[in-house]
């Protein structure tokens, strides 16, 4: 062999075994020297199964490379099987070239507690000490290509609300990437559970903090969601799955600064109440994004749609209201200011330039009440345009009642002011039987029949409401008065009054005003409404006639019972009452006869005085018939009347009366028993002449007029001056 071949192989050979001795040894090395200085390094501890080195071609490949928590003992990050390959001879130009980097197996484990997460101490352990410092450029050009992630695993956590999913298969391929400019396209394929199916583009700018990443997801479940729900409401579960398309654009060094924009179209949205009962679905959820920040609190659609909303509310028998269920109350979602500072932001802007609902249902229960209430309100539409928090609005309702009835309603106002509302409703064609169970409740009578439209016009300004209501009320029929319920407005006569109130034509037609400050913790819209419909129906039932007069809500007809006949006034009131019952076949009316039996005996006693002293003085006139009631002459005569006075005193020593000189005292004490029968005589003939002038001048039919005679225990608790109070009734068969 000639020397210079022989020179060749032995420098050959040596090289080799160099290269060889450095494989071997190499590896060892580094392995020990980075996993003694792997905190120096990375900033915490690594794990390293196996290490291999080929000098040849530049290859690494490392078995079970773990980064650990801080804690050291729980991986946070974990690759079964890295491979690489660096061009080694384009150091020689500066150039740092991997032609390879596979990773299999990846593991990598995302924890957050509000705004921690276990990745915060590497961020700022590589974060510069001076962000002030420009980097240098660098002088090296560093590629790389073939990127590829198979078999790996991401789990995220939610520490705060207990949120855990696990993203499964993912799979990546990035075919290069120019260190120096940043300039790249990542594509990125995973599936979440079983059925979600994820892709990603991520566009890195020059400066690669920027960047505009593309989101395809496609039958995302809804089930990840449910933790954050169950952070502000009780619900038992959450279900449904969405297609997500969107584009976000923003910077690496602020994530949750960034711009969204996309679709998003959610399907078959159920959610239940803590019992498991259902609460609200929908079938579809369109949402067309023109640009979403979180940071600066600001979403503004280009439209939402939903269609298919099933929605439930349910009062149950205790008078608590599901949705109060699902609510949690202010002490476990309030976080104390001693364990959790939240960054103040800005009020949320919110606008919806088309939105959209149809196909909606809503069942309302009430089982609070005597019999249970349930009613359907089906085929909602509800449509506005440019709606936003923070400016006037317009929506507009159209809806079925109870599969027959019509609804349409008009709102304007502005949601972030909810002191000054303006409020149109419209209702027709609703059947007035559907509202029995609340008929019962306040007023003891079930509703039968009727036919109800309802025109309303509600405006609140500065917190005060000034409500128009127009009610009309075809044909209203009312049951018999339930038993064994106790209703809120027993003393109102709804019966009577519904008829009353009801025309020729059976039609019934009621203004009712609403007042009342909202910002008054006891005020109801609804006990609003029914106490003015109950005033209504008392005032008209107890009040029927113009003429009469009326201490309250009782009308009553004044009478002078020492008058043998009515008087002109008495009898043209009288007229009145007959002319309503002639035209109102189906009423009766009650006459109660009240009397101050105290005030009415002395007068009495004091006329049976005067007149034994006019006879005593007119001794022609003992055998003649008198009038002695309405006699004038006996009548003037005064007090005062010195012989009137002196007969008294004879009277009251004859009679042994101690008062002798007090004539009332005599009147009472000589003439009180003989006042008693004349009382009793006088009434009843009033009674009579009432009753006769009603049937027989009148023609109203003897059972439909009673005339009540007072007894003595109420003429001793009444002290006004006579009457007969008025009370109707509807008769029944």
């Amino acid at each position: 062999m000639k020397k210079p071949l022989k020179l060749a192989l032995i420098v050959l050979g040596s090289f080799l075994g160099l290269l060889l001795l450095i494989a071997l040894v190499a590896p060892p090395i580094v392995k020990s020297y980075v996993l003694e200085h792997d905190k120096e390094l990375v900033g915490r501890e690594l794990g390293i199964h196996r290490l291999r080195i080929n000098p040849l071609t530049g290859g690494v490949r490392i078995k079970e490379l773990t980064l650990f928590e801080e804690d050291g003992e729980h991986p946070f990050l974990n690759i079964s099987d890295f491979r690489t390959r660096i061009g080694l001879f384009g150091l020689l130009r500066n150039k740092v070239k991997v032609k390879r980097a596979s990773f299999s197996g990846l593991k990598v484990n995302i924890e957050q507690n509000h705004d921690w997460f276990n990745y915060t101490s590497l961020r700022e352990y590589h974060a510069s000490d001076d962000t002030n410092t420009v980097d240098e450029p660098s002088k090296y050009e560093i590629l790389l290509n073939n990127i590829q992630f198979d078999q790996s695993q991401l789990r995220y956590a939610d520490l705060a609300v207990g949120s855990e999913f696990m993203l499964n298969n993912i799979s990546l391929k990035i075919p290069s990437i120019n260190l120096s400019s940043m300039r790249t396209d990542v594509g990125l394929d995973l599936h979440l559970g079983d059925s979600t199916v994820l892709h990603t583009q991520v566009l890195l700018t020059q400066n690669a903090s920027e960047y505009i990443m593309k989101l395809q997801v496609d039958r995302l479940g809804l089930e990840v969601l449910e933790p954050y729900v169950k952070q502000s409401y009780q619900v038992d579960s959450l279900k449904g799955w969405a297609d997500l398309d969107l584009q976000i654009k923003g910077n690496a060094d602020h994530l949750l600064d960034c711009d969204v924009k996309g679709n998003i179209i959610a399907h078959n949205i159920s959610m239940k109440d803590p019992q498991g009962n259902p609460l609200a679905s929908i079938d579809t959820v369109v949402a067309d994004i023109k640009r979403f920040n979180l940071t600066e609190n600001y979403l503004d659609l280009k439209k939402l749609h939903l269609s298919g909303v099933q929605a439930n509310y349910t009062i149950g028998p205790d008078k608590v209201a599901n949705l109060d269920l699902v609510m949690l109350p202010d002490t476990d979602t309030l976080a104390s200011t001693d364990t959790l500072e939240t960054d103040e932001k800005a009020p949320l802007s919110l606008i919806i330039e088309d939105l959209c609902l149809d196909h909606a249902n809503i069942v309302y229960q009430d089982q609070s009440l005597a019999q249970p209430f349930n009613y359907e309100i089906s085929d909602v539409v509800v449509t506005s345009k440019n709606l936003r928090l923070d400016g006037n609005n317009t929506v507009e309702l159209q809806a079925s009642l109870n599969q027959v009835g019509k609804l349409n309603a008009v709102w304007k106002g502005n949601l972030s002011d909810l002191e000054n509302q303006d409020l149109a409703l419209n209702l027709s064609n609703v059947k007035f039987s559907d509202f029995s169970p609340y008929s019962v409740q306040f007023f003891g009578y079930p509703l039968e029949h009727g036919t109800l439209s309802f025109n309303s016009h509600n405006v609140i300004a500065q917190g005060q409401l000034n409500g128009v209501n127009k009610l009309h009320i075809a044909s209203p029929e009312l049951g018999e008065k339930v038993k064994g319920v106790e209703p809120r407005m027993a003393k109102v006569p709804l019966k009577t009054g519904l008829y009353m109130l009801t025309d020729k034509q059976q039609q019934l037609r009621l203004d009712v005003p609403v007042k009342g400050n909202l910002n008054d913790p006891e005020f109801s819209y609804m006990d609003a409404v029914m106490t003015v419909l109950g005033n209504l129906v008392v005032k008209v039932a107890t009040s029927p006639f113009r003429r009469l007069a009326s201490d309250g809500d009782q009308q009553y007809l004044g009478f002078e019972l020492t008058q043998r006949d009515f008087s002109a006034a008495e009898y043209s009131q009288l007229d009145d009452i007959a002319a309503t019952l002639l035209e109102k076949p189906e009423l009766e009316i009650f006459f109660e006869q009240r009397v101050d039996h105290e005030k009415t005996i002395q007068e009495l006693s004091d006329l049976l005085l005067k007149r034994d002293y006019f006879l005593s003085t007119h001794p022609g006139m003992e055998q003649q018939t008198l009038d002695l009631l309405t006699n004038e002459a006996i009548g003037s005569i005064k007090w005062n009347d010195k012989g009137l006075c002196a007969f008294a005193e004879q009277c009251g020593e004859k009679n042994k009366v101690r008062s002798k000189k007090d004539v009332a005292s005599v009147a009472l004490a000589v003439y009180g028993k003989q006042a008693e029968d004349l009382l009793m005589m006088l009434l009843q003939h009033k009674n009579e002449q009432l009753r006769s002038y009603l049937t027989e001048r009148k023609g109203l039919e003897p059972e439909r007029v009673t005339v009540n005679l007072p007894d003595k225990e109420s003429m001793k608790e009444y002290h006004k001056e006579s009457r007969y109070e008025i009370r109707l009734n509807i008769i029944t068969e």
